[in-house]
């Protein structure tokens, strides 16, 4: 899970986004905004790898890969800043609780979902072994447009859930675990973990089930979330368990 180097002539490579741009950025697949809550006082965190025959590592940058151009890394840092506005409590959203469920109000869908889906896409052309379960086929190059021209495309597609993951009554932002292939109402999906959230994005050809869509954000700027208790995330648990027997925790 090392970030690559690579020489002058790989570099100049064309930009994955864009397609035409070189001189590419050692860019970040899930934004360093992200990884704030992880650092020491050091500025290091730590990297723990699931593959057994790798060490533990310490770390100052979040992961990265020569992908992107410089014009269109400043594309996604608009994405970005808006995005850690919203999840860092820097923009007056209206909050209503329903039993558990939180509701949120006041995002812009454009910003907000090209955020969530240019992430998911950069976790997809990477070549990283952290993201390799990351594989979206013919959705790879529909996400890769929609992402470049700004186009978020309606509720139904691509829509994501977010879940507050939630230890001893507080979320748990100090927490960013590989993604991981699922099921989500009988469609392809994949759990991202950054940000004290679950993200699960549902990949599919066929429109989205209601009960998907109706919890992802909405156009109108609506988003529906229900918190989880660490303990009954069986996929983190799980993955801690494997790590724990391998020495790592």
């Amino acid at each position: 899970m090392s970030n690559p180097t690579v020489s002058l002539a790989e570099s100049m490579v064309p930009c994955r986004l864009c397609k035409t741009g070189t001189l590419l950025r050692n860019s970040h697949i899930i934004p360093e905004f992200l990884y704030s809550a992880l650092y020491d006082e050091k500025h290091r965190f730590h990297k723990i790898s699931v593959d057994e025959n790798q060490k533990n590592t310490l770390s100052q940058k979040g992961v990265r890969e020569f992908l992107l151009c410089g014009e269109c890394e400043q594309k996604l840092s608009k994405y970005e800043r808006y995005a850690s506005l919203v999840l860092n409590g820097g923009l007056e959203l209206t909050v209503r609780r329903e039993g558990r469920l939180i509701h949120l109000e006041g995002i812009d869908y454009n910003i907000f979902k090209l955020f969530a889906l240019s992430i998911l896409w950069r976790a997809s052309v990477s070549s990283l072994d952290v993201f390799d379960q990351v594989t979206l086929g013919p959705h790879e190059e529909t996400l890769r447009k929609m992402v470049f021209n700004g186009e978020p495309g309606k509720e139904y597609e691509y829509p994501f859930i977010l879940s507050p993951i939630i230890h001893e009554g507080e979320v748990q932002e100090a927490l960013i675990v590989q993604p991981t292939r699922t099921k989500l109402a009988g469609h392809q999906a994949y759990r991202f973990v950054f940000g004290g959230l679950a993200w699960v994005f549902l990949i599919s050809s066929h429109r989205a089930p209601d009960v998907v869509t109706s919890a992802s954000i909405s156009s109108s700027g609506k988003l529906t979330m229900l918190p989880w208790e660490l303990a009954d995330m069986k996929f983190i648990v799980h993955m801690a368990q494997e790590l724990s027997q391998q020495g790592k925790l």
